[in-house]
């Protein structure tokens, strides 16, 4: 059976560190860390069957 070489972009959910800052209303600073998600677009390839 042939097999073909499959290239495309796919979208990947990636998680980074982030420190977060606001001011509330009192006028305190608060600041945190948190896991920030985006998508981030990475290369795929891959050997698939002829249909």
């Amino acid at each position: 059976m042939r097999k073909k070489n499959v290239r495309f972009v796919a979208v990947k959910t990636v998680k980074k560190p982030a420190t977060i800052k606001f001011k509330t209303k009192s006028g305190k600073t608060v600041s945190f860390k948190a896991l920030r998600t985006f998508k981030q677009k990475q290369a795929v390839h891959f050997r698939a069957k002829k249909k």
